[in-house]
């Protein structure tokens, strides 16, 4: 083939290599569960607008790259195939380029649809102008490279005829093949149409254009808007492959082409009417008969070309390992996710057991314990927790605490409601023994909270919820963001103190390089004004990890974690 073999070659390759790197590195974002692309570096930016697949089925953010992974490594066998054979073997090459060419229509359409009716040009800066501008060049490009590719291919085949010397015979495609044209060419098609309609629908809703037409923006939220699409998008999707190459890309893969009576490429009103036909309810199943009615009723054939690579047959090894693929990527972030939540949970149950078995053994006057009733539905009951007043011996003289239990009542809470009813709350008398009773020993009695007790001569029995110490520190953040770009790595953090007064001396980093831009030790006292910390090298795309040494006022050691995902933050403290 000379330089036509070069072409699909190298090209081939190019756009494979091309497209793996960068569904790798969108996996990575995924599994590691950013939302979106903010803070991707310029040159991979610039790398993403030569990726030329925008398939799937789905608009969710954890499915992103599954299909156009697989039409990339489909080409990239399809290329190692293509030059191991010296250019005979091109169905997957063929295959893989008819979706290109077809994506590459779809996405000048709607990038040129958001530039008209979207895009307000005067707020964008130079370098997005570049991009824009350069990703519509780089699609230009797909499409030349696309129609080069599958023109040569073409021009390569010939139509499969057996002469003899009474009769030529034109093999026809078999049944079995027609029917695996139609699946793969449905879901080409949904691949192909599914995130056009949910970008364009997504982007016009919120367009100026719309909001000046109502009548147009009640037709596109209407399901006939939708049947619209998709009618408009079969007569594209068919009638330019079969025009142009005489080939769907399912056609490709098993290398068939659409002929008329006298075995020549029909003209392009009779595809159209064949495409029409196809639109009959059950047209689809009506090939396993002599002759579908799409053909029948257009007087064209699907006849096969003369095979010069392997037999079709072989590509069904792709089968199983798509199977497995999916199934992985569909399923497998979630059962990740799980495992990953569970492992934390875990975790976090273990520190809260040990935690809370250490101050129940050790009962202390600045001790605060919140409690809920167990096993007890009544609206009536309004006992939030005791503070611990008085130990004499072996008796725990506790004031009774009253108000709502609810989850997310935290040290903040309890000690406002403390402060609120000290000198007035009723008191009572424990034995240390019988606190030290209700202690769970295991995780497991941790889990299931069956131990109780009767702290205030009530009948009703509670089980101890947490334990807050008013006299140790107790930290809590914020985060904020000045600016909205995301590729700025510097966000401010707030730290409180609703405790006893503290003093950090050293945040040390666990998974990550973030700068923490303060001078140790940092007193941190209950004021009314939380201190504010700059942090550098910020990591928006992943959770962040830091550890928080602190000194109560006895010079008592404290470690917490602090865990930050974006502008959300959680410090807790470990023991």
């Amino acid at each position: 083939m000379g330089k036509n073999y070069k072409l699909i070659a190298i090209s081939s390759m190019v756009i494979s290599i091309i497209g793996i790197f960068c569904c790798f590195y969108t996996f990575y974002g995924v599994w590691k569960g950013i939302e979106e692309f903010k803070s991707i570096p310029d040159v991979l930016q610039f790398l993403y607008l030569f990726t030329t697949l925008n398939l799937n089925f789905t608009n969710k953010f954890e499915h992103l790259e599954i299909w156009n992974f697989v039409f990339y490594v489909l080409l990239f066998i399809g290329g190692l195939q293509f030059i191991k054979t010296k250019g005979k073997e091109t169905r997957l090459v063929g295959f893989v380029f008819s979706v290109i060419f077809l994506q590459s229509i779809i996405l000048l359409f709607q990038s040129l649809c958001y530039k008209i009716f979207i895009t307000k040009w005067g707020g964008l800066t130079s370098l997005q102008i570049f991009y824009s501008t350069f990703g519509l060049a780089t699609l230009g490009l797909a499409l030349y490279i696309s129609v080069r590719v599958l023109k040569i291919i073409k021009s390569q085949k010939e139509i499969d005829i057996l002469q003899t010397e009474e009769k030529i015979t034109i093999t026809d495609t078999p049944k079995w093949q027609r029917f695996f044209h139609w699946i793969v060419d449905l879901t080409v098609m949904s691949l192909l149409a599914i995130p056009l309609i949910i970008t364009l629908g997504y982007s016009m809703m919120n367009s100026e254009f719309l909001a000046r037409n109502e009548s147009l923006a009640m037709f596109l939220e209407s399901r006939w808007a939708l049947y619209f699409l998709v009618l408009v998008f079969i007569f594209i999707y068919y009638p330019v492959s079969e025009i142009l190459f005489g080939s769907s890309p399912a056609k490709f893969l098993t290398e068939s082409r659409v002929v008329n009576s006298k075995v020549e490429s029909p003209d392009s009103s009779i595809i159209f009417l064949r495409t029409l036909c196809r639109n009959i309810p059950f047209d689809a199943l009506s090939f396993f008969t002599k002759r579908g009615w799409h053909d029948s009723l257009s007087e064209t054939y699907v006849v096969k070309e003369k095979r010069t690579g392997f037999k079709t047959n072989k590509l069904l090894w792709i089968l199983p390992v798509l199977a497995i693929y999916l199934t992985t990527m569909y399923f497998g972030k979630t059962y990740y996710k799980d495992y990953k939540a569970s492992v934390e949970y875990k975790e976090t149950m273990s520190n809260e057991f040990t935690k809370l078995k250490s101050e129940i053994k050790n009962p202390n006057t600045n001790q605060f314990y919140v409690v809920d009733a167990r096993n007890y539905y009544g609206d009536d009951i309004l006992n939030f927790g005791f503070k611990i007043e008085k130990i004499e011996g072996d008796n725990i003289t506790i004031r009774r605490i009253t108000g709502r239990y609810f989850s997310g009542a935290d040290f903040s809470y309890a000690k406002n409601l403390y402060e609120q009813q000290k000198d007035t709350a009723q008191t009572f008398i424990i034995k240390k023994q019988e606190l030290a009773n209700i202690s769970p020993e295991t995780i497991e009695e941790f889990y299931n909270t069956s131990k109780t007790m009767d702290f205030f001569k009530s009948g009703i029995q509670y089980k101890i919820e947490e334990v807050y110490n008013f006299d140790a520190p107790f930290l809590e953040g914020e985060i904020r963001k000045e600016d909205n770009d995301y590729t700025n790595k510097k966000v401010l953090i707030f730290l409180s103190n609703n405790g006893g007064s503290a003093t950090i001396t050293n945040i040390t980093n666990k998974n990550n390089d973030i700068k923490w831009n303060v001078n140790f030790p940092l007193k941190i006292n209950k004021i009314t004004s939380p201190i504010l910390v700059q942090l550098e090298n910020y990591d928006f795309t992943d959770e962040n990890i830091s550890k928080i040494e602190v000194l109560d006022s006895l010079n008592k050691k404290h470690t917490y974690i602090i865990k930050t995902n974006g502008l959300t933050n959680e410090i807790t403290e470990i023991k």
